[in-house]
């Protein structure tokens, strides 16, 4: 069955920030600075990422859930979200919030930035692996660099010159390679690199393998068997790693990405209550139905009425 699960691309992001400055090419990537947002509730529901994301912090500060972890990004922080990732702002006096806040947004479609030739995958796997928070605070040249950056975007899109969509590619895969080397930095700090690393950093290894293989596979597998099988351990020792790494159980955070897809798919498909069943492989409605209500309080009709 082909999924109707509506992904947050550039163009949809673009739709979304209507309140800022914005330079967009088609679906192609979105660069927009944000002031005072009031039409973004949208983000109060999962969102799952299918682009590459930058969002910077200028001032005030705003929660928010990337998968099953909680952040809150402030004045002078930085946070890269990779496509598969699902977002929600969690912030409880949402337009409060948003009211003194201003962000830079920056969003590529992977078919664009993969055609400017950066390897993502080498930039930053090692590195946001290696990050419990994958906000990280930057220095102030780094925020003027950054500026610079997308003050370049800014004029190169508003011109007439021949190649604006090359030159903007050059423009992206420079800025992201930047991003990469902020990450480093933060990284070379050993007193941030001791906190976020336990003392145990084989079994935070194995922790972040099965949060990889959980984001990548929980919409057709649940069973802690299977990611103990892909980890070559066994399930008792997969289940007592996540839970002295991250203080709670395999099926916690199983279920946890589940609940997460299942209520994007709600809110921003228009998949029946049986098809989305089908599609985070359940038996049947009611079972997915049951699931839900255990571990959300509502019915999946319910949550999609709120």
């Amino acid at each position: 069955m082909e999924s109707k699960e509506t992904y947050i691309t550039p163009l949809v992001i673009n739709n979304i920030l209507t309140s800022g400055r914005n330079v967009s090419l088609g679906d192609d990537f979105v660069v927009s600075r944000q002031r005072n947002l009031n039409n973004i509730s949208a983000f109060s529901h999962p969102l799952r990422i299918n682009c590459y994301m930058a969002v910077f912090c200028s001032s005030g500060s705003i929660s928010c859930m990337l998968n099953m972890n909680e952040y809150t990004l402030s004045r002078g922080m930085l946070m890269v979200i990779t496509p598969g990732n699902i977002v929600r702002i969690t912030s409880p006096d949402l337009e409060q919030a948003l009211s003194n806040a201003s962000f830079t947004f920056i969003a590529v479609s992977v078919d664009y930035i993969s055609n400017a030739s950066v390897d993502f995958n080498s930039l930053f796997s090692e590195a946001l692996a290696l990050l419990q928070n994958p906000c990280i605070k930057i220095t102030d040249s780094e925020i003027r660099l950054l500026s610079n950056y997308v003050d370049l975007i800014y004029k190169i899109t508003g011109s007439t010159a021949k190649y604006v969509r090359e030159s903007v590619g050059a423009v992206m895969s420079s800025v992201f390679y930047q991003f990469a080397s902020y990450v480093d930095d933060y990284l070379r700090d050993e007193n941030i690199r001791a906190a976020a690393l336990p003392d145990n950093t084989r079994q935070r290894r194995m922790f972040e393998a099965f949060m990889k293989l959980v984001k990548d596979n929980h919409n057709t597998e649940r069973m802690v068997g299977f990611y103990a099988d892909k980890l070559c351990v066994t399930p008792k020792y997969l289940s007592k790693v996540v839970r002295e790494v991250s203080g709670r159980s395999a099926p916690d955070w199983i279920d946890g990405f589940v609940i997460m897809s299942a209520k994007s798919m709600l809110k921003y498909s228009d998949m029946t209550v049986k098809e989305i069943a089908i599609e985070l492989n359940f038996p049947n409605q009611s079972f997915f139905s049951k699931f839900f209500k255990s571990q959300t309080g509502l019915t999946p009709n319910e949550y999609r009425a709120e």
